[in-house]
């Protein structure tokens, strides 16, 4: 399977991420989450795709 393809199994928006983070799910803490997943993306740990979904990159 392509890494992309797996990259893709299990996508999560910034309101689910906040939620798993014990964080309330308003505005203000949801841009937080999306901004630091954003970075991560940048640097190569965790995937965005287009739809605004962040997943985890797999080996």
């Amino acid at each position: 399977m392509p890494e992309t393809e797996a990259a893709g199994r299990d996508k999560a928006r910034a309101k689910d991420l906040a939620t798993a983070l014990g964080l309330d799910a308003v505005p203000a803490k949801i841009e937080g989450v999306r901004s630091r997943a954003k970075r991560l993306a940048e640097r190569g740990w965790i995937t965005r795709h287009r739809s605004g979904e962040f997943s985890i990159l797999t080996a």
